[in-house]
Formats: C-alpha cells, sequence, structure tokens
C-alpha cells in the first residue's frame, strides 16, 4: 500500500525548530535574499518587502513571510489520468517517485554508462508505470539534453514521451516561462482545457534556488506560470555543506528555508493558496574529494529535520533518498540507497525523491529502479509497524499450540502471515543448493532479466486518440516554432 504515513522519527526538539525558525526570519528580513526576476520584485515590494532594485536584493518582513505561509495549502490532490493512482499530499503522508531524466543510463545489455536517449526515456517511465510502489514520476520533460532530440524542444518531446507510457502523475520543467508555457499548455490539454487543469492540478514542477540565497530569473518566471495555474511547485535547495552553505547542518536547515520560505512568499503573494511543497536536495560536500555526496547520512539527517520543520510551518514537504555516490552495483551502493530511505521515510517527507539512480544522480538504471521498488515496498512495511490487537496478539492460537508445537496448520497463520509480512519478489530467500540450480543469479541478473519480461508485457493505459493527435500537433508545433530556419 501506497502513501502511508511516516513521521516516526524526530532528530530535533520543538526548541531547536523554534531556533531555526528564528534565526531563518532574521536572515530574511536583515540579510535578505537576490531575485532576479523583475516581476517577482515588483510583487515583493508591493507587498511590503524592503526592495534594492539595482542589487536585486530583496529583504521580506517577518509578518509578509507569515502571511504568506498562512496562505499556501496544508494539503492538496494531484490527479493522475488514472484516479487509482491520484495522490494525495498531506502530513506524514509518504510516497516516492524515481528520478528518470538523467544524462546517463546503464545500458540494459552491456551494463556499460552511455547517454540517454528518447527510447530509454520511454522505457523508464514505462517500467515506473508497471511498478507498484512509485506514484509522481520526474520525467523527460525536466532533462536539459536527450541524446538525438534538439535542446530547444526537450521539454515537450520529453512530456510527450511521459504522458504516452504511463497514466501516473508526470513532472514537467520550470525552466523559463517559454518552456513552463509550453508544458503547462499540454497538461491541460491531458487535463481538458485550462479551467480543469486549475480545478484539479496534473502536473508538478521543481525550482532550485541558487545557493546561497538567491532565486534566478530563469527558475522565477516558470515559478510564477506554475502558480498562475495553482500546478504544485516544489522549492527545493541543492546546498552543498561547507561550499554552497553553512558546514554545519543546522545552518544549513537556516539558509534551506529562508530559500524556500522566500520563493514561497514570491509564490503566494503573485497567486494565493497555489500549492506549494517545501524542498530540499541539500547533503554534504566531501572536502576530500570537493565533490557533492547524495548518498551521505548527513543527507538524511537533513531530510529527517527538514519534515520536522515542514510541519512546524505546516506545510508540505518533498525530500531526497535512494541515491548513491557509488558508479557501480556493490555494497555502497546498497547501504547508501536502503539506509537512507529508510530514514527519511520515517522522517515523515511526503515525496521522496532520486530512487533508481547512481553516481550522484548523474546516472539511472533501469534494474535499479526495479531493485529501488522492491526496497521502497520495505520501507512502506516498515511505516505499517506491528499491530497490536486482539486477533494479532494471538493469545488463543499460542495457548492452543502449547509447548512444542507449530503453527503452520492454523487458520491464524493462513489468515495473517501475508498481511505481517512484506514477500519481496525480487530478493532471493531459497536454501543455496535451490539458488544454484536455479543458475545461481546475482540480484541485478535477476532484476535484468524482469526488466525486460515488464518492458514486453506491460501495456501502458493508452491516451485517448483525440487528446494524444491534440498532444503531438502541440509539439509539432513548437519544433516549428523553435527549430525553423536552424
Amino acid at each position: 500500500m501506497v502513501g502511508l504515513k511516516g513521521g516516526q522519527l524526530e532528530i530535533l526538539t520543538r526548541d531547536q525548530v523554534y531556533s531555526i525558525h528564528q534565526a531563518t526570519m532574521e536572515i530574511l528580513e536583515r540579510v535578505g535574499v537576490k531575485v532576479q526576476e523583475p516581476k517577482a520584485i515588483s510583487i515583493l515590494k508591493e507587498n511590503g518587502a524592503n526592495v534594492d532594485e539595482r542589487s536585486q536584493l530583496v529583504k521580506i518582513p517577518e509578518q509578509m513571510v507569515k502571511e504568506a505561509i498562512k496562505r499556501a495549502p496544508r494539503s492538496f490532490t494531484l490527479h493522475a489520468r488514472e484516479s487509482r493512482y491520484d495522490v494525495r499530499i498531506e502530513e506524514r503522508r509518504v510516497y516516492f517517485g524515481p528520478m528518470i531524466g538523467r544524462k546517463n543510463i546503464l545500458d540494459l545489455e552491456t551494463g556499460r554508462r552511455r547517454p540517454t536517449n528518447l527510447e530509454d526515456v520511454k522505457n523508464l517511465v514505462k517500467l515506473t508505470d508497471a511498478l507498484e510502489n512509485y506514484r509522481l514520476i520526474h520525467s523527460g520533460a525536466v532533462m536539459p539534453h536527450i541524446e538525438g532530440v534538439r535542446d530547444e524542444v526537450v521539454h515537450v518531446v520529453g512530456y510527450l514521451a511521459g504522458v504516452q507510457n504511463t497514466s501516473k502523475v508526470i513532472k514537467a520543467t520550470a525552466r523559463g516561462s517559454k518552456r513552463a508555457r509550453d508544458c503547462l499548455k499540454m497538461a491541460s490539454i491531458l487535463a481538458g482545457g485550462e479551467e480543469e487543469l486549475v480545478k484539479k492540478p496534473m502536473v508538478y514542477t521543481t525550482v532550485n534556488p541558487i545557493s546561497p540565497l538567491q532565486h534566478s530569473q530563469e527558475m522565477t518566471e516558470g515559478l510564477l506560470e506554475y502558480v498562475r495555474l495553482k500546478q504544485p511547485v516544489d522549492i527545493a535547495p541543492e546546498i552543498q555543506a561547507g561550499a554552497t552553505g553553512p558546514a554545519t547542518l543546522a545552518g544549513v536547515l537556516v539558509q534551506q528555508y529562508a530559500e524556500i520560505l522566500s520563493g514561497l512568499t514570491i509564490a503566494q503573494f503573485a497567486s494565493p493558496g497555489a500549492p506549494i511543497f517545501c524542498g530540499t536536495c541539500s547533503t554534504i560536500m566531501d572536502m576530500r574529494r570537493g565533490h557533492i555526496a547524495l548518498g551521505a547520512i548527513e543527507a538524511g539527517l537533513i531530510n529527517v529535520a527538514h519534515a520536522q520543520i515542514a510541519r512546524f510551518y505546516g506545510l508540505p514537504c518533498r525530500g531526497s533518498a535512494g541515491d548513491t555516490e557509488s558508479k557501480v552495483i556493490d555494497v555502497q551502493n546498497g547501504y547508501e540507497r536502503a539506509m537512507n530511505l529508510l530514514l527519511v521515510a520515517l522522517g515523515g517527507i511526503n515525496y521522496i525523491f532520486y530512487p533508481g539512480t547512481l553516481e550522484s544522480a548523474l546516472t539511472i538504471s533501469l534494474e535499479q529502479l526495479l531493485i529501488d521498488d522492491e526496497i521502497c515496498g520495505m520501507v512502506y512495511r516498515a511505516l505499517r509497524g506491528i499491530s497490536v490487537d486482539e486477533d494479532t496478539i494471538a493469545k488463543e492460537v499460542i495457548a492452543s499450540v502449547g509447548p512444542g508445537g507449530h503453527f503452520l496448520d492454523k487458520r491464524h497463520t493462513l489468515e495473517f502471515f501475508a498481511k505481517e509480512q512484506y514477500l519481496p519478489k525480487l530478493s532471493n530467500r531459497d536454501a543455496r543448493e535451490d539458488w544454484e540450480r536455479a543458475g545461481a543469479k546475482d540480484l541485478w541478473a535477476v532484476a535484468r532479466e524482469k526488466v525486460k519480461e515488464i518492458l514486453s508485457k506491460h501495456e501502458p493505459t493508452p491516451l485517448d486518440r483525440s487528446v494524444e493527435d491534440e498532444l503531438v500537433s502541440y509539439v509539432k508545433e513548437v519544433e516549428k516554432r523553435e527549430l525553423s530556419g536552424r
């Protein structure tokens, strides 16, 4: 079952959360943020912010931030093409979504890394459509480059490839107003018109502040386009502790929320009630190498604290887990992703992003995407916890078996074993002799075979023909607009 509630783990006290809040408000009011988009600057200035238009520095009073928080919804629903895949975002409810749009992929046949092409994007989305523990899908529309596709039209070609291969919720880009409008137009076609899209959001996006304390023109343009139509936006800093933010994790949290809440203030004064995720991709920089470390345990700690602070504000949150710095399929790959997926889910992050990736999210793998779905299933089992009631306490069945008996033939066992146990589809629990007779395959080989089987058999729910024709026609319009004469 997806969408179970997390939040069982908290690492900050109430006083610590409040100290971070106070420091965040002080940074916003005394230091400010740089906003590089003129319309956003005007919105902030008109509503009480202290603006230096020459330097683009904006200082935001605490009362203005509090008003923005008050305007933001505490919960919202992202609507899928099939309602069974709708995603209800609310306090502590946890969903997983793979990060499909990566520069490189591990080839399914050779295992070697190569650039991701359009067929790969289609297969990644199709596989995700078939897997039970994923709901929100990072699509090719977000990629700056797909091998074999002109960069000017990647956003529409990638979005079309996504919606043709899944009926789950697909993410689109916010890289500039033009690209954002194109993706929103396609989402409105999918929804049955712009009014329907506003009523039932079907697309979402991410905007990344430039740390420390900057909102770029390109991303802020995209933010304004999405909130105009009330489509959810994930405002997600990617602070590297010690490089683009303080070395201390508490300092990272202060800076992170200054960046998030300033973005949220822009959004809520531009379009009151627009749904917003408080997002994070923040982690550490490994000071020995000068590289980001997305699989670090500190990333998990930042996420757990991030969820607590979001709950303090009454706001939905997005986090990051399921990546690794490992380049290959090894023990590091397994322990980094599993450790943080469990940690972050127990922290109560609403939308957990990064499954399927390796090499600091530079590379995606179909096999890893499948394996991570199984890890997510195990994490959901952990979130479900242990049910204690008159039936599960099993006093009567223990008494009926007594000393020295067994429970294999008991109705209680038949009734409860499948409810109590997570039964993995990939993990091997055979006796060694049986495993050897079956070919002594490792998990990666099993996953590769299963991926091929799914891709050959799974048929995503097709788009309505008229909707697909309109989407294809619009993509051709954008291609003509962007590529004519080039």
